[in-house]
């Protein structure tokens, strides 16, 4: 299993998110099996940030951070969360953000510009799921049930809480057959001071 800093294709990106919910499951076998939902929604998260958001944020850190900004509300199933509106840049090829000229918020080109080859949503006037992976993931949960989604953040949360602390001294009643590869990188322990990521430029 390589490191997360290594990631760069999507199909590092499937292979890193199926064996960390097999070693999280693994971790906590009391709890439910992640399904296809939950996988998913991992994977867009991960494949956002493998393309989407500098390399200097491809982290652990960065994951945790990211997924804080999911958000949904039971009563109000059109609510756009922080999260939401990064997936729409891809997808309509626009940024909602504050324009000081008018005073005011207004949807304007977005800036992001994919990392494998530097192509534009707002070039595009957005992209469809089949052109972007990370988007593909989200399109499939995003339509989900806002209790179903409040769930899926809190199953990820726990399993990268899990995770984080994973000890070398723990890895071989874990891995199964997972390389061990990823229990030799060294992990933050001062979870005081998770550092805020960069979003991609908007």
């Amino acid at each position: 299993m390589k490191p997360i800093e290594e990631l760069r294709t999507n199909k590092d990106v499937a292979e890193w998110c199926r064996d960390f919910l097999r070693i999280t499951d693994e971790l906590s076998p009391e709890l439910a099996i992640a399904d296809r939902a939950e996988r998913n929604y991992l994977m867009a998260l991960v494949g956002f940030l493998v393309e989407w958001c500098p390399r200097k944020d491809l982290s652990l850190e960065s994951l945790a951070a990211l997924l804080s900004l999911a958000e949904a509300r039971e009563n109000d199933e059109n609510f756009k969360s922080a999260l939401d509106l990064m997936f729409v840049q891809i997808e309509e090829g626009e940024a909602y953000r504050y324009v000081a000229e008018y005073h005011q918020y207004l949807w304007v080109p977005s800036k992001y510009r994919r990392n494998s080859d530097g192509m534009k949503p707002a070039d595009r006037k957005g992209l469809i799921g089949s052109e972007d992976f990370a988007l593909l993931c989200w399109d499939s949960v995003n339509h989900l049930p806002a209790i179903r989604r409040i769930s899926l953040k809190a199953s990820l949360t726990s399993r990268l809480i899990d995770f984080k602390y994973l000890r070398e001294a723990e890895a071989p009643a874990y891995t199964h057959g997972v390389s061990n590869d990823i229990f030799d990188h060294e992990f933050d322990d001062d979870d005081d001071d998770i550092p805020a990521f960069s979003f991609p430029e908007a």
